[in-house]
């Protein structure tokens, strides 16, 4: 299947607070998905797509956007998550790659440290703490209040305010 400290990325689907499946893009806890890996050898870590990764309504301003998407649930189209179509900017796996994979690290606060400044939750990290090169298992979720939009911009204001 994979190989022990092998990789897996979750692409979180963005789904409206009046929408139907908020457990599948948790980050505070385990996906339905993470439950599969919890636990494990493995690496999970998940990434929440935001509203720019859902196509439809695009057209509409913010205020209507709400009714355009039930409006496309009376029409027979689902805005069910697992019914529609999301596009991922490239970005977020080239960040995945840079900053997780070919940092090779094993290190559990390196791990962790890596997964959250880009934006990342690390559901289930198989690592060392440094001691006698022994593995554990942990698990990095983010508190529920926490949203990746609202900790992009508080890292853009960080970011503003240093420059």
């Amino acid at each position: 299947f994979l190989p022990r400290q092998g990789y897996i990325l979750e692409l979180l689907p963005w789904i409206p607070h009046w929408s139907w499946g908020e457990w599948v893009a948790s980050t505070s806890a385990p996906t339905p998905v993470g439950v599969m890996f919890h636990n494990t050898d493995l690496n999970h870590l998940g990434y929440a797509l935001d509203r720019d990764s859902v196509p439809l309504c695009r057209h509409v301003n913010k205020t209507d956007e709400t009714d355009c998407f039930k409006a496309k649930l009376k029409r027979g189209r689902s805005f069910s998550y697992d019914q529609r179509n999301f596009e991922v900017d490239s970005d977020v796996v080239t960040t995945f790659i840079s900053s997780i994979l070919l940092q090779n690290s094993t290190n559990c606060d390196s791990m962790k440290i890596h997964a959250s400044e880009n934006d990342f939750v690390l559901y289930n990290a198989y690592c060392s703490r440094g001691v006698e090169d022994e593995f554990s298992t942990e698990h990095y979720y983010r508190n529920a209040n926490e949203s990746a939009a609202s900790l992009r911009k508080e890292r853009g204001n960080v970011q503003r305010l240093i420059e």
